[in-house]
């Protein structure tokens, strides 16, 4: 049995390998940067991002600022936002002509991590980055059969995914309908002191709100 995915400094619990998680929360939260906190894994493991609102320039600045090392073997990025090329990039860069496009996500996703597989990297943390932008170029059903698809080829290759969709920005039935494919949940708010999060629906955790640090 694969071992558990475990996050550095963060009051979230080991989570079983071949997971994903839902991430549900507001932007200004931190929650963009606790979805790059929870792909920084061990030396050993590889990263790769779907990126739908920023540039593959931009992600990798997120991946650094959150304790990642960033290496083309190690981090990869399917980038739905520039179609150009960038060598300056710490990473393999497959770029899709835009979030609507989920079969070429779809593809340049499985060739990154075929690609990371081969080189014997075969603990794969995965981002998407975000849901929120996909349904809003594609409708519900759409998007779910690609989140479908993507939760899937996780959990058969024991890897761990985290889908940051913004509540802000969607119905319940909407968070709902995503959230029912993924093994959990994490929800971050602003408290009265700074950001705070609770996990949902994974075997260890209780659940309660718990303050952290966006930045390692």
């Amino acid at each position: 049995m694969a071992d558990d995915y475990e996050f550095r400094d963060l009051p979230v619990p080991p989570i079983r390998a071949g997971t994903s998680v839902l991430l549900t929360g507001p932007t200004h939260a931190g929650t963009r940067q606790l979805a790059f906190r929870l792909l920084a894994g061990s030396p050993d493991e590889g990263t790769i991002v779907i990126t739908t609102n920023s540039r593959a320039s931009r992600v990798i600045d997120d991946c650094r600022a959150s304790g990642m090392t960033a290496t083309p073997d190690r981090t990869g990025v399917v980038d739905c936002v520039d179609d150009g090329e960038d060598d300056s990039v710490a990473a393999r860069v497959l770029t899709v002509s835009g979030p609507a496009d989920l079969t070429g996500i779809g593809m340049r996703y499985s060739k990154l991590y075929q690609g990371f597989y081969e080189g014997g990297t075969d603990r794969v943390r995965t981002g998407v980055c975000s849901v929120s932008t996909l349904l809003s170029f594609s409708d519900l059903r759409t998007v779910s059969r690609f989140v479908h698809t993507v939760i899937g080829r996780i959990d058969s290759v024991d890897g761990f995914g985290v889908l940051f969709l913004d509540p802000e920005t969607q119905d319940e039935r909407t968070v709902s309908t995503v959230g029912q494919f993924c093994g959990g949940r994490i929800e971050v708010r602003e408290g009265d002191d700074g950001p705070e999060l609770r996990t949902r629906g994974l075997a260890r955790g209780d659940g309660e709100w718990t303050p952290f640090d966006p930045r390692p």
